[in-house]
This record gives structure tokens, sequence and C-alpha cells, in this order.
């Protein structure tokens, strides 16, 4: 019992960790190479739940990010060379995410004929309104606005 109440913590986040992307790129894997890769998924989970442990307990023992604390003990070249991976990490998700969102509302609202062409329309107009949404009232009329959406659907 008191293994359960020691580890359990990191196994629920790394699970909550595993996503819909995880899993579509898991199965996809799988569907290719079969189990040969078997042992990378075990890996892999057996990293996060550490690396999900050790940040978490980082941070609470400590009270700084792990960006906070690398800065801290190694200088500030640490934030410097992280800089460039935040830019890409950002384009990257930001694109995805228009991407998504464009798909999503193609699918429910398909006024475009051209599925491509109405991906790129609605996701352009999605983040515009999120942008408008964001700078008039701020997030919290953007939460407003989502939650309310989401209650229709």
């Amino acid at each position: 019992m008191q293994l359960l109440r020691l580890l359990g913590p990191g196994i629920l986040v790394a699970a909550t960790g595993v996503g819909a992307g995880d899993l579509a790129t898991a199965s996809f894997a799988g569907s290719q190479l079969g189990t040969a890769i078997l042992w990378a998924a075990v890996l892999g989970a057996f990293l996060k739940y550490v690396l999900n442990e050790g940040l978490a307990r980082w941070q609470l023992a400590t009270g700084d990010t792990l960006l906070e604390g690398a800065v801290l003990r190694f200088g500030r070249v640490v934030g410097w060379v992280f800089l460039p991976y935040l830019f890409l990490w950002s384009f990257f998700v930001g694109a995805a995410l228009m991407s998504g969102c464009g798909v999503a509302l193609q699918a429910l609202f398909p006024l475009f004929d051209d599925q491509e062409r109405g991906r790129i329309v609605y996701g352009a107009l999605a983040s515009i309104v999120g942008l408008v949404l964001v700078r008039v009232g701020g997030f919290r009329l953007f939460e407003r606005v989502m939650s309310g959406l989401v209650a229709l659907m």
C-alpha cells in the first residue's frame, strides 16, 4: 500500500499525459511495424513517468519551474538556448491548432467544396475570432464565449 501511495500520483500524471496524438501515432506505428517496437512504448511510458514525477517534485520542493531552476543554476545562457525551441514549438503547435479548428469547422459547416481551402479559411477565421475576443475582453471573455459554444454542442 505504501508503494502505491508513493508511485500512484506519478503514474496518474503519466497516464493523463497520453493524448489522442500519442494513441494515433502508436496505432499507426503498430500497424506498420507490429510488435517489434513495443519496447519503445514501454520505455517511453517509463521515461514519461520518471520525468513527470521528477519535475513535479522539483517544482513542489523549490517553487521554481524547470527552466527557472536551470537558469538559476547554469546561468542565463540556458534561457537563450531555450528560446529558439520555444519559438519553434509555439509556431508548430499554433499551426496544428489552427488546422484542427479548420478541419472541425469545415466538417460542421461545409461551405467550401474544396476541403483544403475550407480548412485554411476556417482556421484563419477561428484564429482571428480568438484574437479579437482576447483583445476586447481578455481571456475571461474568451473562456465565457467558448464555454457557451461548448454548451450549445
